[in-house]
């Protein structure tokens, strides 16, 4: 049985979320946007720039819905619904309605806390999917550009470094690691011979094979007289790819490479990380000449089968556009001197 000092207690309560809901929503959203900015919790004045054109495109649909000034009390879930189908019907790309409900989810989650919203009407939204995108695999006129600007010395870099180029390209397109896996590589990881190998240190730190064209082994072969010249360790612990001052190679540094041939080949940089480019054309250019997609997923390292299972898709529509590709690792075969 409630006391009457419960009962006070809840209509004071009551009354407060009744003023707050009252509130005009832009002035909800300016103290968000004030409260991220605080010490503490700083966000750049671009991503604060973005918020507030997010949080504007809400006051505008909400308004659209109730047809009056938003308010915080507009912030129901059937009304947030109505103002994303409204959004959906209006032709907005499902990123920018994903992005349009994490912003708002944010500023939702922030007043509940300040006791300015009853409940979030978000906690069960589910956010916009985004359409799978087909990875994006160079052409073989591409690769063999990417090749030639890798051979030849960079006129604007100072010392320039082919046969660091060479050994990274390779690496990626004919080996199909990550530009961080790349990055990790000790000499110890390269085991030449009849049957050249990689061992590469994955996700998760796990440890996988990947076997390489005898033509590609003969590419860091060629390197690793160049690496001597310039490391300033020599062990087997030792990175396998280092910079011209003798440092290690970083993801970075390997993306900037990367980028640095993309330009002089005449190549415009794909979407997402550089050398990530690299990896996928390794992996169509697998499923294309008939390597099974399980084997494919232990090449590229893959937990989930099911992540590998989106080349298949990229594969068919590379082959409608090129058939008869060769693989990343042929195709560098035929061109390498």
């Amino acid at each position: 049985m409630r006391t009457r000092a419960a009962c006070r207690c809840s209509r004071m309560h009551s009354q407060a979320y009744r003023g707050y809901m009252s509130e005009l929503f832009e002035d909800a959203a300016r103290d968000w946007i004030a409260e991220r900015r605080a010490v503490g919790r700083t966000i750049s004045a671009e991503t604060a720039k973005a918020y507030r054109a997010d949080l504007a495109s809400w006051r505008r649909y909400l308004e659209a819905q109730t047809g009056a000034a938003a308010t915080v009390q507009d912030l129901t879930g059937p009304v947030i619904k109505a103002a994303l189908a409204e959004m959906n019907n209006a032709g907005l790309a499902p990123a920018s309605r994903r992005r349009l409900v994490t912003t708002l989810r944010g500023l939702c989650r922030y007043l509940v806390l300040e006791s300015r919203l009853p409940t979030d009407p978000t906690a069960a939204m589910q956010t916009p999917r985004a359409p799978a995108r087909l990875p994006v695999a160079f052409t073989d006129s591409q690769i063999a550009a990417l090749l030639d600007a890798a051979l030849t010395a960079d006129p604007h870099a100072r010392p320039a470094a082919p046969p660091l180029d060479v050994a990274i390209l390779v690496i990626l397109a004919a080996g199909g690691l990550r530009a961080s896996e790349a990055a990790g590589l000790r000499l110890l990881d390269y085991r030449p011979g009849e049957e050249p190998s990689l061992r590469v240190l994955g996700k998760g730190r796990k440890a996988r094979t990947v076997p390489l064209d005898p033509s590609v082994a003969a590419q860091i072969d060629t390197y690793l007289p160049w690496r001597a010249e310039h490391a300033t360790t020599d062990t087997d612990a030792s990175p396998l790819l280092i910079r011209p001052d003798g440092r290690s190679l970083t993801r970075d540094t390997i993306s900037y490479r990367v980028n640095r041939l993309y330009a002089r080949a005449g190549i415009a940089k794909p979407e997402g990380e550089a050398a990530h480019a690299l990896r996928h054309t390794f992996a169509v250019s697998m499923v294309d000449v008939g390597v099974p997609i399980s084997e494919v997923q232990q090449l590229l390292g893959h937990e989930s089968i099911a992540t590998t299972g989106i080349y298949l898709k990229a594969s068919a529509a590379h082959l409608r556009a090129a058939s008869a590709a060769p693989s990343a690792a042929r195709l560098l075969a035929s061109k390498l001197p």
